[in-house]
């Protein structure tokens, strides 16, 4: 039997190990304890979107047999907005990618000292950031795309398990399940439904989705590429949901500890760790652990495949090989590592500001993206046979009408931190 068709092991499952990182986990456990299961319908509707670009990006990769960047390169021909829009691509690209580094390895680090049974101080953090840093430096220059993918499902199972066991510990109520789908707006939860959305649907993930895909399945003959985009839906769907669900698991388990009064009553999360604290009155000091193992999972994870966006993304805007193997892909992936540790011990245990960096690099990048991309997959001579249909295409215009308002919500929140 070939597993393969239940389970599909392609590289969406680097999509989903990217936005389940520790921004997740702390957005998804302070909207459960704040709003309860109220934004369940937040998170279903992001993986819908997710779903829907990720599988756009996948299907250029694969019928083009180049990255999203490369893409643009050649099928803009004004050479002022190419460059426009590939510098704003490699500008966001690097600075949102290495504040997003901060808090995945400050996330990795914060569950492995949790896990030792070491005290949340800034040395101990620090060793574990280097130590982190170090482990996906390695895996970035003597990994393999496939090791890496096979390596990634197997955290994420690891995330699933935690977190969904969490979930069921917690024993939420089919009502509230029920409720939560339904749309509704909180007062006040304006920014928790930004921050859900805009934690799921990562621009630089789109670069990532559409090079591995390329380097996959890319170059196939006519048959082999409508077979291969077969497969990457497939792929995409199953994946994209997988995350879906983690994140879902972390709302649901937050809202049950804290509507049994089982939490503490100001919920006040300043950090990830904040979050094993908070939920270890109802789940015990082993479920404690537990969610650690979860965090660090969700921290290592992004830490690799952010950077390697972020070298697939340089690679497509200078003409380098679309391969993992290529040396200058791995190079401009270290760096964003290097900075994303530096950023990390500068940062301490609190990387607030660099977080609101990420939030502005996010902001102007995602908007940009989803509308080259929605154009780019409605050009019948790059797509062929494959280029986007009715229902892809309203699907798109509404995920792009979505992540402007998010974009610009995004960076109207991290001026107003800045400037307010």
């Amino acid at each position: 039997m070939n597993l393969n068709r239940f389970f599909p092991s392609g590289p969406a499952v680097l999509v989903a190990a990217a936005f389940i990182g520790p921004g997740t986990v702390l957005t998804a456990s302070v909207a459960g304890a704040e709003y309860g299961m109220a934004l369940l319908w937040v998170v279903v509707f992001a993986v819908v979107a997710t779903t829907a670009l990720q599988e756009m990006a996948a299907r250029l990769g694969i019928v083009t047999g180049s990255g999203l960047a490369q893409a643009i390169t050649e099928s803009t021909t004004s050479n002022f907005l190419r460059w426009a829009i590939l510098l704003l691509v490699l500008a966001a690209i690097f600075v949102g990618n290495a504040a997003y580094q901060t808090g995945n390895l400050l996330g990795a680090a914060a569950g492995a000292t949790i896990l030792v049974g070491l005290d949340q101080s800034v040395p101990a953090i620090n060793s574990f950031v280097a130590l982190t840093a170090v482990s996906a430096l390695l895996v970035i220059w003597f990994g393999r795309l496939k090791w890496l993918q096979r390596t990634m499902m197997g955290l994420i199972g690891l995330m699933s398990l935690v977190f969904v066991v969490s979930a069921f510990r917690s024993a939420p109520a089919v009502m509230d399940l029920g409720s939560g789908l339904l749309p509704t707006l909180p007062a006040g939860s304006e920014w928790f439904v930004v921050g859900l959305i805009g934690t799921t649907i990562v621009p630089y993930n789109l670069f990532l989705h559409a090079s591995a895909a390329s380097e996959q399945w890319g170059g196939d003959s006519v048959d082999q590429a409508n077979d291969a985009v077969r497969q990457s839906r497939m792929d995409t769907i199953f994946a994209v949901s997988l995350g879906g669900l983690i994140t879902m698991a972390i709302l649901i388990t937050a809202a049950c500890v804290y509507s049994s009064g089982a939490g503490d009553e100001a919920v006040k999360f300043s950090k990830a760790t904040d979050v094993v604290r908070q939920l270890r009155p109802a789940l015990g000091d082993w479920a404690g652990r537990i969610f650690a193992v979860g965090l660090f999972a969700a921290g290592f994870t992004s830490s690799i495949t952010a950077p390697v966006a972020a070298g697939y993304a340089a690679a497509g805007c200078f003409g380098w090989p679309n391969e993992l193997s290529d040396w200058r892909l791995r190079t401009v992936s270290s760096v964003v590592v290097l900075f994303g540790g530096v950023f990390a011990v500068l940062a301490g245990t609190s990387p607030t500001q660099v977080i609101v960096l990420a939030q502005v690099a996010n902001g102007m990048l995602l908007p940009v993206v989803a509308v080259v991309l929605l154009v780019l997959l409605n050009r019948s001579k790059l797509m062929g046979e494959h280029r986007n249909g009715v229902f892809s295409n309203v699907l798109g215009f509404l995920v792009v009408a979505v992540v402007t308002v998010i974009g610009y919500k995004n960076l109207a929140a991290a001026f107003e931190k800045i400037f307010g």
